[in-house]
């Protein structure tokens, strides 16, 4: 695991509400990660370390079983962004499980997952053994009460696994988990994982879309290949930042403030990697548009707000700038596969908050 990994805030924000939830005060959980500084609604990204560091926390203060339960009922879809929208378009659960899987560095887990077929379907395995112990429970109950609910608004009916296997340090008894997922548990197991039916993996999706499915798997795809060629330690933290927020325009002092440094610092280390802020910047976004540049249905306009812009022609100007030429000479000179979905989907994702 690289524990510098940056994400964003999601999984901290859940813990903290519940956490206020079962009275334990936020200065607690967020005591010796080096996020108790600020207001925490300030800090976009974090790394894992950080997400780790507060997860002990809570749990030093609040060990019962059944705490990672309550915490993965508040995943939903929407809560994984991009890769999310991804797996509601995929034909079928299992479309979606294998998504998720290509693109790890974009979902949520905090611990690797593996997947092993079984006669009875798919045995989605938890690697805990990357966790401290003290982390272990609350860890694997967030994980597979997420799939739970995740897997259930994909389907648009209630998931119900056919069993599942746990083998954590104070766990709660059978009949906790037997409850909550309304299958039987194995709480003698070597392992922590789910088993998900054949008949659940192979059923079709409500909302699947095989045009918009492909068309975020390649943004999805692209957004990870466009940390594959960056090695520099700070340089890759501040690409993941910029891509987690590529919806509005940051300067280096937001990002800088993320990473908890000051933007002089920031500029400095960036220049010493040889990977100036605006260099990162740039690369994010002409990434992306040559990405929505391909659907050739998509207007400037649509473009322009995707990528933060308050007009098509500050869009224009940007990108001019980055080719050489006009977004519209791009489009007549580079044949590329059209990517009509992506009109309807990217341009309202506000349609995620009715599910």
């Amino acid at each position: 695991m690289d524990w510098r990994q940056r994400r964003d805030n999601t999984n901290v924000r859940l813990l903290l509400e519940l956490a206020a939830e079962l009275g334990v005060p936020a200065r607690h959980c967020l005591a010796n990660t080096g996020l108790q500084d600020r207001p925490f609604e300030e800090l976009s990204s974090l790394q894992l370390w950080q997400e780790l560091a507060v997860i002990r926390n809570l749990v030093a203060q609040h060990s019962q079983p059944g705490t990672g339960l309550r915490l993965g009922q508040r995943y939903h879809l929407t809560s994984l962004g991009l890769l999310g929208y991804t797996m509601l378009a995929s034909r079928s659960l299992m479309d979606a499980i294998e998504i998720t899987s290509q693109f790890r560095p974009l979902a949520m887990s905090i611990c690797p997952v593996n997947l092993h077929p079984d006669k009875s379907g798919l045995w989605m395995v938890l690697d805990a053994s990357v966790l401290p112990e003290d982390a272990r429970c609350l860890v694997v109950e967030r994980g597979m009460a997420a799939w739970k609910c995740v897997y259930s608004e994909l389907l648009q009916r209630p998931f119900v696994p056919l069993a599942i296997e746990i083998c954590v340090p104070s766990a709660g008894p059978a009949e906790l988990y037997n409850a909550h997922f309304e299958c039987a548990a194995d709480m003698n197991a070597a392992r922590n994982a789910m088993l998900i039916a054949w008949e659940d993996l192979h059923s079709a999706l409500p909302l699947a879309n095989a045009m918009t499915q492909r068309t975020c798997a390649n943004l999805c795809q692209h957004l990870c290949d466009s940390l594959d060629d960056i090695q520099a330690p700070l340089a890759r933290q501040v690409l993941q930042s910029l891509m987690s927020h590529s919806g509005r325009i940051h300067p280096a002092r937001d990002v800088a403030g993320w990473l908890g440094l000051s933007e002089r610092t920031l500029h400095r280390r960036l220049a010493l990697e040889g990977h100036p802020f605006r260099q990162l910047d740039e690369r994010v976004r002409r990434n992306l548009a040559e990405r929505l540049l391909g659907d050739t249905t998509l207007g400037l306009d649509s473009i322009a707000q995707q990528l933060g812009y308050a007009e098509a022609a500050s869009f224009s100007r940007a990108f001019k700038r980055w080719a050489g030429c006009s977004p519209d000479q791009w489009r007549r000179q580079r044949s590329t596969r059209p990517l009509s979905a992506l009109a309807g989907a990217l341009a309202d994702m506000s349609y995620e908050n009715r599910l």
